[in-house]
């Protein structure tokens, strides 16, 4: 469990997830020298984002496509028939 927590926390840190950490960090300074609670809220939001790798970060949300070997497709040739009035 620690190992994969280590993993999370050590690696991928592509630069909007450094951009997030920065963004948080400067909401949370102005949480803490303006006490505005909405810096707080989108700081501890942007923090987690980062720490954690999750959130739509360089457009990492959505989700992965499976890999298909065209060799092995099965998609047939479809007819179509046109109707005209």
């Amino acid at each position: 469990m620690f190992a994969s927590i280590k993993q999370q926390l050590l690696n991928n840190w592509h630069p909007m997830r450094w951009v997030a950490l920065v963004f948080g960090l400067l909401l949370g300074f102005n949480w803490l020298a303006n006490s505005a609670p909405i810096s707080g809220f989108l700081s501890l939001f942007f923090l987690f984002q980062a720490v954690t790798n999750t959130g739509c970060l360089a457009g990492q949300c959505t989700p992965d496509m499976p890999k298909s070997n065209p060799e092995k497709s099965n998609i047939e040739d479809i007819e179509f028939e046109e109707i005209k009035n």
